[in-house]
């Protein structure tokens, strides 16, 4: 039978959630671990916001800092969330070779998301897998995932079992316009969203639920999981990562990559700064375009969509930069970009930014 490691961490220090599956995907990509399995949990808050997203446009910053709550950007996609001890990560890094994980992101999230459903159904919660990457309950969502790849060799999938939470603070942290508007987003959340202590009426213990996700992981993908530790190579890259993790650079990764634009500076008397929002089923998309000569001079792409290859949206920007606007033209290069690139972004179709596009050139 195929063994994979299980690392069973526990708490962790809050930036750590994020950066321990960073270390392990580096790690498998270089066939330094096998495919391994991550169980582990925040010991005090932090909010963590998509690879794609703009941070002051998605939270308040000021309000995360006053708290003392730290904010993380991940390497996948998605929107912002506020995470703490009530929820229970489990973090699949595995090799993209591995013949039972299925070629493609719908697929991956329907074959790794059956152990977890299976513990839900196990605690006596009526659960069921919802496409693209959700777990519900009567229509309430009682699990969050997302998933990635690394170098094109390593898929990585994040979830979590939903104990208890905290709604309150989930949207106190998002950014909205108003504090009316406010309101509305906390009474849609508790609306769409359920944890595992509203569903039976109490808490169960953690432990339990890890030894249901391990069984069930090995009965569903079967295998055999074996505990193992973090290896001296993936400590020290850890390390590394939490420079990266903390840096200005990657906390503001949009921002810096167009600072003009994210600014919307005016840069000459010529040129436009335009700005668009879209909401696929898979996501929001926004673009932010300069505009000049009826040409794109530079184009920027941010939301909680969810692309694989995650780095590739930066080629979809560079190609487009520098043509007319000309939204024939425009649709061309986004589906060349799709086809060549063998781009994935479930949810979300090549129209769905031609849209945005469009919508901001009007």
């Amino acid at each position: 039978m195929e063994e994979w490691r299980l690392l069973n961490l526990d708490a962790l220090p809050p930036i750590d959630t994020q950066v321990v599956y960073d270390a392990v995907a580096q790690a498998r990509s270089k066939n330094l671990v096998p495919d391994t399995l991550i169980l582990c949990y925040p010991e005090s808050p932090l909010v963590c916001i998509g690879y794609h997203q703009e941070l002051e446009k998605e939270i308040d910053y000021p309000f995360c800092q006053s708290q003392g709550i730290p904010v993380v950007r991940r390497i996948l996609g998605g929107g912002a969330v506020y995470l703490d001890r009530g929820q229970l990560f489990y973090q699949i890094i595995v090799h993209r070779k591995n013949p039972k994980i299925p070629s493609t992101i719908s697929e991956f999230f329907r074959r790794l998301l059956e152990a977890p459903t299976k513990t839900y159904q196990d605690l006596g919660i009526p659960a069921q897998y919802k496409p693209i990457n959700d777990i519900e309950v009567n229509g309430r969502k009682i699990s969050g995932n997302g998933a990635g790849t690394l170098d094109n060799i390593v898929n990585i999938m994040t979830g979590n079992v939903i104990i208890d939470f905290d709604f309150e603070m989930m949207v106190r942290i998002l950014k909205v316009p108003s504090e009316k508007f406010r309101d509305k987003v906390a009474k849609s959340l508790e609306e769409r969203m359920t944890t595992i202590k509203r569903e039976l009426g109490h808490d169960v213990p953690r432990e339990r639920i890890k030894q249901l996700l391990i069984k069930n992981y090995e009965e569903t993908l079967d295998i055999k999981l074996r505990k193992g530790e973090l290896t001296d190579w993936e400590k020290e890259t850890m390390e590394e990562l939490r420079k990266k993790y903390r840096s200005k650079e990657w906390l503001y990764l949009a921002f810096l990559r167009h600072p003009d634009l994210a600014r919307k500076v005016k840069i000459s008397s010529t040129a436009s700064v335009a700005e668009s929002a879209y909401k696929a089923p898979g996501g929001l998309i926004r673009v932010t375009l300069r505009i000049d000569e009826n040409r794109i001079r530079e184009i920027m792409f941010s939301g909680d969509f969810w692309m694989y290859p995650e780095e590739k949206l930066t080629e979809l920007e560079k190609r487009l930069t520098g043509v007319l606007t000309d939204i024939d033209k425009i649709s061309r290069i986004v589906q060349t970009f799709y086809k060549e690139e063998k781009i994935e972004t479930p949810g979300v179709t090549p129209e769905d930014f031609i849209t945005v596009i469009s919508q901001a050139l009007e």
